[in-house]
């Protein structure tokens, strides 16, 4: 299903192009809408017993914004597709692939391994013109899904544009597909939007930069860290009562 659906969309990406001519509007946005109904079909339609939640807990932020989520499945960009407004990647692997990098090259995502100047100069472009940014603050997938330590670049580009920064957790991904496999495994997965962090302070200033990747890392820490107690409280109802003993996993 997945690779049909791809098939389907590179295969009418020639009419979006092309109406593109038609009806003029900025190439770059079209494509990345239309990005976002592929994201959006992949992850609501295919897993159709048990679609993509969003768990908006923001409160609400200003558009545009960085998001800032947790990275634990080659799965997590498609996720994305959920989020209703125009946004980018900064990311590397997909320039990588054929044909993707086709697309995201339209649709001004930003390649990281080109440097941090570029990434800055082009984040800043992009916010300019309403576009959000979604930042992989690890850089890369984490294999064992626990957090890894975060890079300055997403807090410095948050201090430099004035825009918030939006914490976000991706929880079930890793089950679905973790980092390694080819096979798609059951799972539920939920996009969750933390409340938005202000950036206070410049962007020269290693130590404002480093309050507000605290402040984003801690958030998630303890977001993810509540969500693994409801999960054990799901699976365990004892645990709740506060029954069941670490050394009896029979109690339940």
């Amino acid at each position: 299903m997945f690779l049909l659906v791809t098939v389907i969309a590179f295969g009418i990406s020639p009419l979006l192009l092309l109406g593109n001519l038609l009806l003029p509007q900025p190439t770059d946005r079209m494509i990345r809408r239309s990005i976002r109904v592929y994201g959006w079909f992949l992850i609501r339609v295919i897993p159709f017993m048990a679609p993509v939640r969003l768990d908006d807990r923001s409160g609400g932020f200003t558009q545009p914004a960085i998001f800032v989520p947790n990275h634990c499945s080659s799965l997590d960009p498609y996720l994305f597709g959920l989020l209703p407004l125009d946004n980018a990647f900064v990311t590397s692997w997909p320039f990588h692939i054929p044909f993707y990098n086709f697309f995201m090259y339209l649709a001004r995502y930003i390649d990281s391994t080109r440097g941090w100047p570029h990434v800055q100069e082009e984040g800043k472009k992009l916010l300019a013109r309403g576009c959000s940014l979604i930042i992989w603050p690890e850089g890369h997938r984490s294999r064992d899904g626990k957090l890894r330590r975060f890079k300055n670049g997403a807090f410095q580009l948050a201090l430099a544009s004035g825009r918030p920064i939006v914490p976000v957790c991706i929880l079930g991904s890793r089950t679905m597909l973790p980092p390694g496999s080819r096979l798609l495994n059951p799972a539920r997965i939920r996009v969750v939007l933390l409340p938005p962090l202000l950036p206070v302070g410049s962007a020269s200033n290693p130590d404002d930069i480093k309050a507000l990747k605290d402040q984003t890392k801690a958030a998630i820490v303890a977001a993810l860290a509540k969500e693994a107690a409801a999960e054990a409280v799901r699976n365990c109802p004892l645990l709740a009562l506060g029954d069941a003993l670490p050394d009896s996993p029979k109690a339940c």
